[in-house]
This record gives structure tokens, C-alpha cells and sequence, in this order.
């Protein structure tokens, strides 16, 4: 048994990193919804520093993701690997192919998020997301290049 511990963990060194794929302009005008359900985790997050009046930038991760109880595609936002809440429903539903093909040709989204709230006024979390859609087609058309599809010059 130990040996396949052994194996796996080793396994797991040489797992190659995704390619990120950055696509922010530095605006911080996209709102994420859904973080209500994520309080505890944006909580984690902030470690009490944006109470102190901190800004709290953040790199998040933007994933595709079939949520099957609504029968529609989503674009999950994640920071260290949890989720923290999504893009809302009408964006998601322009988006979210172009992140799944992303994720198809081996590359993932990231872009800052920047964390909002948590002040005795407000006390409740969230994030606003330094996301360009122009660049997220622009990575889409490098990608398209490089693996010999997308338009010709």
C-alpha cells in the first residue's frame, strides 16, 4: 500500500502547471455574484486585514463549469482553488465557451479580483474582477495559432 502512495505523490511533483491565460486591463468593474453562499471563504481570504482598511487584490482563477441543476453553463470564479462565487447569468452565458475552450487547450483564465466590504457599514464580502472579454478572445485567437486553427493573417 505504501508503494502507491509513494507513486501517486510523485505523481503529483511532475504533474505539469496550467498555462494561465491573464485577462485584465486593471479596471476592477466586473461584480462577481453568488458570494453570499462564500462568506466564511472571502472571510479566510481578507484574514481581517481589509477591516483594517487594507486592499485586498487577489489572483482569481475563471473557470467553465456546467452547473446541471440549471441545465446552463457557468464561469466559476476561484481563489487558492475554492470557489468564491460566479459571473452572473447573462455574462456566463456569453463567456462561458470561451473559457471551456480554454480549459480544452490546456490554458486557464486568470485575471486580479479585489475584495470589497467586510467594514462595519458593509460587512458582508465580495469581489470585483479585473476582467476584459476582449482579451479572453484575443488568448483565444493566440491559442487558435498556435495549435494551427484560427484565422489566417
Amino acid at each position: 500500500m505504501l508503494s502507491w502512495v509513494r507513486k501517486r505523490v510523485r505523481g503529483l511533483r511532475h504533474a505539469k502547471p496550467p498555462v494561465l491565460a491573464i485577462v485584465g486591463n486593471g479596471a476592477f468593474n466586473f461584480e462577481v455574484v453568488g458570494q453570499q453562499s462564500y462568506q466564511d471563504r472571502l472571510s479566510e481570504v481578507s484574514a481581517g486585514r481589509l477591516e483594517k482598511g487594507e486592499r485586498i487584490m487577489v489572483a482569481c482563477r475563471l473557470r467553465y463549469e456546467l452547473r446541471p441543476h440549471y441545465h446552463r453553463p457557468a464561469v466559476r470564479v476561484e481563489i487558492a482553488g475554492q470557489t468564491v462565487g460566479y459571473f452572473p447569468a447573462e455574462q456566463a452565458a456569453l463567456y462561458a465557451s470561451a473559457f471551456e475552450e480554454l480549459e480544452r487547450g490546456g490554458r486557464i483564465a486568470e485575471c486580479q479580483g479585489v475584495l470589497v466590504g467586510g467594514q462595519p457599514d458593509r460587512p458582508s464580502f465580495g469581489i470585483w474582477l479585473d476582467f476584459k472579454p476582449k482579451l479572453l478572445t484575443s488568448v483565444q485567437l493566440l491559442q487558435g495559432r498556435q495549435s494551427g486553427g484560427g484565422r489566417p493573417d
